[in-house]
């Protein structure tokens, strides 16, 4: 039997088609932009969709995409499309929209993370949050934050993509609401 959260978080292939004909008329708007992609809001959507250069991006989009109820610390990703262009490869997803964090919960991860840089230059090598987290980065963090980081920190490793722990870009600008929950939304 299929629950009524797994059809809430999947998208028709109908809907997917009605979503790409308004990407591919231009009916959508400059949302935000990080060192290699650009977020763009779908018109009359609750969708975004990114354009990125970063590999390691696609690969995780291409991991979790329809595959929300098993990856719930990532925000959904209903489409993802390889670009080959010929000047640059990069590739294009479609996602779920999320929400701002609260300053509060912004603050919490600006000083876990703030704390975490500095126990990582202490120890000199390469650190994951996931290390600090289970090394003393939990005694003083907020707990939502921590019970965040903990199954962010599985399905991580349930994706089994070697050094994604190392590479995750975790920080207060890629954390937002979906759904009532904190989720990344870069990586």
């Amino acid at each position: 039997m299929i629950k009524l959260k797994t059809i809430l978080s999947e998208l028709a292939e109908s809907d997917i088609q009605r979503l790409l004909k308004r990407i591919k008329n231009k009916e959508f708007r400059f949302l935000a932009q990080g060192d290699n992609g650009r977020v763009y809001e779908i018109d009359n959507e609750d969708k975004v969709f990114k354009v990125t250069q970063e590999h390691s991006e696609f690969e995780v989009a291409t991991v979790i995409v329809g595959r929300h109820t098993q990856f719930t610390t990532f925000i959904p990703v209903y489409y993802v499309n390889e670009i080959e262009n010929g000047i640059l490869p990069g590739s294009s997803y479609i996602m779920a929209k999320a929400n701002k964090l609260n300053r509060n919960m912004q603050n919490n991860i600006i000083q876990f993370t703030d704390a975490f840089k500095r126990y990582a230059q202490e120890m000199g090598g390469e650190i994951t949050i996931f290390d600090y987290l289970d090394n003393d980065g939990a005694r003083d963090a907020d707990t939502q934050l921590v019970n965040f980081l903990r199954a962010l920190q599985q399905d991580i490793q349930k994706m089994n993509i070697p050094d994604l722990d190392l590479d995750l870009d975790f920080g207060v600008n890629n954390v937002m609401v979906w759904n009532g929950n904190m989720v990344l939304t870069d990586w």
